[in-house]
C-alpha cells in the first residue's frame, strides 16, 4: 500500500536527494551542481549541506563539497556479517578465479538494479560500475533475472512505470518483447545480455534463490572480444549457478529468523 504523503518528512527526503547527488563519479561538487541535479534551490541545498557538515557526514573545501568517511556508517547495518554482500564476498573470489572474469551481486532497488558486491578480474573492464551504482533493469542480465522472479502483479506494476530507455541498438525497449524475454529467462534459469547497456560489453546472470525467492542475482561481466553468448551459457553459467547456490545456503544459515518469518507469512 502506498505511503500517504502526510506521513512523509519532506526535509528528510530532500536530505537524501542531496546525498544521492554524490553518485560516485565525482568526488566533489559545488552547491550549484548539486542544486541542478536534485532540482532544489541553492539556499535549500546549502542548509542541507551545512547540516550534514555539522553531523560529520560532509565537508567543504573552497566552494566544493564532498562526503566524509563517516557516511559509511549509514550503510553499516546493511553490510553486517549476515548480509548478502558480506556473505557473497566469501564466494566471489572463487567464481572470479574459475571464470577469469569480473563477478557481481545485484539486488532490485526500486526500478533499477544496484550492485552490492563486486570483485574485478585483473583485466579491467571499460564502463566498470562501482558498489552502489544503479543500472537499468531492462538493459542488464542482473536486472532481467530479478525481474523474471517477480510475480505477475509486481511485474505488471514495474513495467507500467518503467521507462524502457534505449542505451544501444540491442536494448529491449518494447514491453511485449521484454515480457517474452523474461519468459525465456524463467525457463532457462539465467540470462545473457549482449551489448544491451554498453557496446562491446557482455554479461550473464543467475538468481540467488533462498526458499524459492530470489534474494539477489549473481553475474559475470566481460567483453565481446573475450566471450560470446554461447561461451557464457556453456562455460560460465554453471560456475555462476554453483556459486549462487553456495551464497544462498550461507545466507539462509546466517538469517534463520528472517526465513522462519517468511515461511510463516507464506502459510495460508
Amino acid at each position: 500500500m502506498p505511503t500517504q504523503s502526510r506521513d512523509l518528512i519532506q526535509s528528510l527526503q530532500r536530505g537524501v536527494e542531496v546525498l544521492r547527488a554524490f553518485d560516485g563519479y565525482e568526488a566533489a561538487l559545488s552547491i550549484a551542481e548539486i542544486s541542478s541535479r536534485v532540482e532544489l534551490s541553492r539556499p535549500v541545498v546549502r542548509r542541507i549541506l551545512l547540516t550534514f557538515q555539522d553531523l560529520g557526514y560532509a565537508d567543504c573545501i573552497g566552494s566544493l563539497w564532498s562526503l566524509t568517511p563517516r557516511i559509511l556508517e549509514l550503510g553499516a547495518g546493511y553490510f553486517a556479517a549476515s548480509s548478502l554482500p558480506e556473505i557473497s564476498y566469501r564466494y566471489l573470489p572463487v567464481a572470479v578465479e574459475h571464470t577469469g572474469e569480473t563477478c557481481s551481486v545485484g539486488v532490485l532497488d526500486g526500478d533499477d538494479v544496484i550492485h552490492v558486491a563486486r570483485i574485478e578480474d585483473h583485466r579491467p573492464l571499460p564502463d566498470a560500475v562501482r558498489i552502489g551504482h544503479q543500472l537499468p533493469v531492462h538493459a542488464t542480465a542482473l536486472g532481467k533475472v530479478l525481474m523474471a522472479d517477480l510475480d505477475e502483479a509486481a511485474l505488471d506494476s514495474l513495467l507500467t512505470r518503467l521507462e524502457l530507455e534505449r542505451h544501444t541498438p540491442r536494448t529491449v525497449t518494447d514491453a511485449r518483447a521484454l515480457r517474452e524475454r523474461l519468459e525465456r529467462v524463467r525457463g532457462a534459469g539465467f540470462d545473457v545480455s549482449i551489448e544491451e547497456l554498453h557496446p562491446g560489453m557482455i554479461s550473464a546472470a543467475v538468481p540467488i534463490r533462498v526458499e524459492g525467492v530470489a534474494v539477489g542475482a549473481l553475474s559475470v561481466s566481460s567483453t565481446t572480444v573475450r566471450e560470446t553468448g554461447d561461451s557464457l551459457a556453456r562455460q560460465i553459467v554453471p560456475v555462476l549457478r554453483q556459486t549462487a547456490s553456495n551464497i544462498a545456503s550461507a545466507y539462509r544459515n546466517a538469517n534463520p529468523q528472517l526465513f522462519r518469518k517468511m515461511s510463516r507469512a507464506a502459510r495460508p
